[in-house]
């Protein structure tokens, strides 16, 4: 089991002095992260999204921590894929320009994007947005590995062109998708792709891994070879005592859901697009669920990983043995002070790692 950190930029003080507090605390725990021995730092794509993300241009803060940190792991996940909001020749560019600066350590992530707001933003047609995401995750390895590319559909037409630079990472940095439902997750494995599982629920992690697991032992890989690793979004806070977690993260980790709930309301109060269904009907249930039963008791399920270093052993071997390989430990949220953030990556260092078996 590997562990990350995994950051939406996310706040409750909407000043330009608090969000630049949150850009500046945030390389701080990173840089900390690095020095402690965490895999990796991921970093997804919101926009329009004030308070639940600021993570809109992901692509500049992970190249100023290439120049912060030495070890740790530069993740992009996930980058928006539809061609409206990132062209897939400038997908392409960016990863491998990062790749250089970092001296090859990045993973990427791709996605199709989650919200109404979003996408009409940028005059993305929903249905539009599974196609196209898969359309790019085919063309991409080959833009970082052929001296020059070309490529006709009846969607996407590039001429021949030289695409530079190349990635330092050879045949190319390892590539993931974000996977919101099985059927994602069905295709990462017979594609193989690593899984990004954001929303899918820890509870439900054996399930998951099971069916992707199947699917990855007979996949046609995308990319030049195969990853097959699956990752998972973990909501955290370690403290000395589940009472000073809980009273802390407890709050933030409602706040979050019913912003997500606000954030999903054009399609869950009508009618959501076909491709998009299954997650919004699946995560109203899992919302009323989680409303239900106090945050202690998630925790207990292995739901989410917010309490002393015992109890955060406990929810993180729980993962472990479920089969995840890394889970991205998702600890700066909206009122989240940095201190205890700072205090709860060490503490996770210290009395977490060492002991996961």
């Amino acid at each position: 089991m590997e562990l990350s950190l995994f950051f939406e930029l996310e706040t409750s003080d909407l000043s330009e002095a608090g969000v630049k507090r949150t850009f500046d605390h945030c390389v701080e725990q990173v840089m900390l992260a690095d020095r402690l021995g965490y895999r990796a730092c991921w970093f997804t794509e919101h926009h329009f999204l004030p308070g639940f993300s600021y993570s809109s241009s992901p692509e500049l803060v992970l190249a100023h921590l290439a120049a912060r940190t030495k070890n740790i792991r530069l993740g992009h996940g996930i980058v928006l894929l539809p061609f409206r909001i990132n062209h897939p020749l400038r997908v392409a560019e960016r990863i491998a320009t990062l790749d250089v600066l970092s001296n090859g350590r990045v993973e990427f992530g791709g996605g199709r994007a989650i919200s109404e707001s979003e996408l009409s933003g940028f005059e993305v047609n929903p249905d539009d947005t599974r196609p196209q995401w898969e359309e790019s995750l085919r063309v991409l390895p080959r833009m970082w590995t052929e001296e020059s590319f070309g490529y006709e559909s009846p969607t996407l037409r590039i001429p021949q062109r030289q695409v530079v630079p190349k990635p330092v990472q050879k045949p190319h940095p390892p590539m993931w998708v974000a996977a919101t439902q099985p059927a994602t997750l069905e295709f990462a494995g017979s594609h193989g792709l690593g899984v990004l599982g954001f929303g899918i629920g820890q509870g439900q992690s054996n399930e998951y891994v099971r069916l992707y697991r199947d699917r990855i032992k007979q996949c046609d890989p995308i990319g030049s070879f195969i990853n097959n690793k699956f990752a998972l979004l973990t909501f955290t806070l370690c403290c000395d005592t589940d009472e000073e977690a809980l009273a802390i993260q407890g709050p933030n980790f409602r706040m979050y859901n019913e912003a997500v709930r606000n954030l999903f309301a054009p399609w869950i109060d009508g009618k959501p697009p076909r491709s998009y269904e299954f997650f919004m009907k699946h995560w109203l249930e899992t919302m009323y669920l989680t409303h239900s039963v106090p945050v202690s008791e998630i925790v207990k399920a292995g739901g989410a990983c917010i309490g002393s270093p015992e109890t955060c052993l406990n929810v993180i071997q729980y993962l472990s043995d479920a089969g995840v390989d890394e889970a991205l430990l998702f600890m700066q949220m909206y009122t989240t002070p940095h201190d205890k953030i700072m205090r709860s990556i060490q503490l996770i260092a210290d009395k977490v790692m060492p002991k996961l078996k």
